[in-house]
């Protein structure tokens, strides 16, 4: 099975990471136009970064919500509903994001898959909780859209980036690290998830010795690797929403810094397309926040489904399986909804799954929601920490990996 995994010894970087093709015949409209539900048919809107900052990872994760959606159709649908797959963008700017949701509601969307940046979600939560229709974001980190004050309509999947900095801070302190450099893109995703990342790194006295920004279209961090350099870390944390940036971040702290081990939360490790793109060596050693592993029965089931589809061998990521598991969470909250299908009764029914058998994280991971519980983690054993090897995701990290429970 293809893995992705990676997580480095030594000096190290941290790098914090995170148009889809139009769904054939009943499993997706795109654009303009109604497609209003109706006894027969279930909407459900999709918000995607099609061109920001966002769009490395929601690429990915729209083409196996594709996949999923199409299945279930290919099984008769839900309830012997068919669903209806609609998709907009606000290209990653959660300004715009508020407007989308609408038009995907006018549409006829009974629930909403935010597949863009954490602050979009952020910005519609108040949208969706008077409009009474749920919206699930598979692989958001961001503090708050599973556990605020204004997630009662609201799920994430993905492990929260508080749980990141924790694992973080274990991670470090094994491994002997005690200087730390920052290095993060200026996307708005970023900036709301910073301090909860951040904060337990520190209160495991962990020294942050310099904090450098980079633009998320940046074409040269030279100015920004060079000072970190003379900060003399002997880790480097990069946090960043992936794409060619992150490439560039890696390429340049090969060549400038290359003791110092890097990190990565999870982007450039479920990105396979970037991989090619790196320099000879620029990934070795990374270590990054990983999901996948051949010992979890439902990630091997996953990828044989993907392959089997797609027509060739598929290296399955995170992001592939918080998307399918996504599907499959809304699936069971619509059979629970009861006859009468609305976001209403949707996001009573999400409520109600529990101990769903995850496509990620380690073997028997579960996800669960309940009511003041929207964040689908059932615990830390949806993070494992990997390390790139010959250019790929290798091994699991030696040197530690969290503990379940």
């Amino acid at each position: 099975m293809a893995r992705n995994k990676t997580i480095p010894r030594g000096r190290a970087t941290i790098l914090v990471a995170a148009a889809l093709p139009a769904l054939a015949a009943t499993a997706c409209a795109s654009g303009s136009g109604s497609v209003k539900s109706d006894d027969n048919t279930i909407v459900i809107g999709m918000d995607q970064d099609t061109s920001g900052g966002a769009a490395a990872y929601a690429s990915i994760v729209g083409k196996t919500i594709k996949d999923a959606v199409a299945q279930l159709n290919d099984k008769g649908g839900v309830g012997g509903k068919k669903l209806k797959l609609v998709v907009k963008s606000d290209d990653n700017d959660p300004t715009k994001a508020p407007t989308i949701v609408r038009q995907l509601i006018s549409q006829g969307a009974q629930t909403v898959i935010m597949n863009s940046g954490g602050q979009s979600v952020m910005q519609v939560q108040s949208l969706l909780k008077q409009q009474k229709i749920p919206a699930i974001a598979p692989v958001n980190i961001t503090p708050g859209i599973g556990d605020g004050p204004n997630s009662a309509y609201t799920y994430s999947l993905a492990n929260p980036t508080d749980d990141f900095g924790k694992v973080y801070a274990e991670a470090l302190k094994k491994g002997g690290f005690k200087r730390l450099a920052l290095l993060k893109d200026d996307s708005a995703s970023i900036e709301g998830m910073e301090k909860a990342l951040m904060t337990p790194i520190k209160d495991a006295g962990i020294q942050v010795v310099a904090t450098e920004t980079a633009p998320v279209d940046a074409n040269d961090v030279t100015a920004q690797v060079t000072r970190i350099k003379q900060a003399k870390p002997d880790a480097m944390l990069v946090a960043a929403l992936g794409g060619q940036m992150e490439v560039l971040v890696h390429n340049t702290s090969h060549q400038l810094i290359p003791d110092v081990d890097r990190f990565s939360l999870a982007s450039i490790g479920n990105q396979p397309s970037l991989w090619g793109q790196a320099k000879p060596g620029s990934l070795d050693k990374l270590v990054f926040v990983g999901s996948i592993t051949d010992q979890n029965e439902k990630s091997v089931e996953l990828e044989k489904f993907l392959t089997s589809k797609r027509g060739s061998e598929v290296s399955l990521t995170a992001y592939d399986a918080q998307a399918y598991d996504a599907v499959g969470m809304l699936a069971k909250a619509i059979e629970k909804a009861g006859p009468k299908v609305d976001g209403e009764s949707i996001n009573k029914g999400l409520e109600q799954v529990s101990g769903y058998p995850s496509s990620f994280g380690q073997k028997g991971y579960t996800l669960s929601f309940k009511q003041g519980k929207h964040s689908g983690t059932d615990g830390m054993c949806g993070l494992i920490l990997m390390q790139f090897e010959n250019a790929k995701p290798g091994r699991q990290w030696p040197t530690y990996q969290p503990a379940c429970g």
